[in-house]
């Protein structure tokens, strides 16, 4: 199984439920393997030119039939957020009374105790949406908060990129080095947002934990 770690992202910042993530396997990703003809643009829900928004690209890792075709270490990214390798960190993470507490303050899931941990509320009730995004300059997203059909969210750098993402609460933005990165639980707390005025391209691997039941 491979291993996230959870720290906190700001310990002087304690309420807020961000943490740093750090992924050992991904820093030994290669991103050369990527194709450059398989980034298609992030046009959902948006149209009009100059949309800072429209600089972040999607990479189509379907470009195969097969799936097995696609380059064993692109896959294994994905493998790295299947539901059961994320529901088992989170249960490790959650372990911790104070992120605990975090959690129950967000999502008050075990009022009638009848789960020993948060994977057994959240196995079946979340859908994993993995995917692997490309922000070029001028890319900018507002500060906001992610719609509430998302229990939380994972963003770790596939390279050292120059920018990342920013929490208003917070003084610390997220990490920058390759195999590192956030997980924050969607909350009117955890506010965010993005702007990258750099030339060089920002590459990272961004999942959403979707509730199933408010499809």
């Amino acid at each position: 199984m491979s291993q996230i770690n959870f720290n906190l992202l700001s310990p002087s910042i304690s309420k807020l439920p961000v943490w740093k993530i750090e992924v050992p396997t991904i820093k030994e990703f290669d991103e050369s393997l990527l194709e450059e003809d398989q980034w298609f643009i992030d046009a959902i829900g948006k149209s009009g030119d100059n949309i800072p928004e429209q600089l972040r690209f999607w990479y189509n890792r379907h470009t195969h039939h097969d799936e097995n075709k696609t380059h064993r270490s692109i896959r294994e990214l994905f493998d790295i957020f299947s539901e059961a390798n994320i529901l088992t960190h989170l249960d490790k993470l959650f372990e911790d009374p104070e992120n605990h507490a975090m959690l129950i303050e967000t999502y008050q899931y075990n009022r009638l105790n009848a789960y020993s941990k948060p994977s057994e509320w959240l196995k079946g009730k979340i859908d994993v949406e993995c995917n692997i995004a490309k922000d070029i300059k001028g890319m900018k997203i507002n500060s906001h908060v992610d719609t509430r059909i998302y229990f939380g969210t994972f963003v770790c750098n596939l390279i050292d990129n120059t920018s990342s993402t920013a929490f208003k609460d917070s003084m610390v933005n997220a990490p920058l080095t390759k195999g590192e990165g956030v997980f924050w639980l969607n909350d009117t707390t955890t506010v965010h947002s993005i702007d990258h005025p750099d030339d060089n391209d920002r590459l990272i691997i961004y999942v959403q934990l979707r509730f199933k039941v408010l499809d």
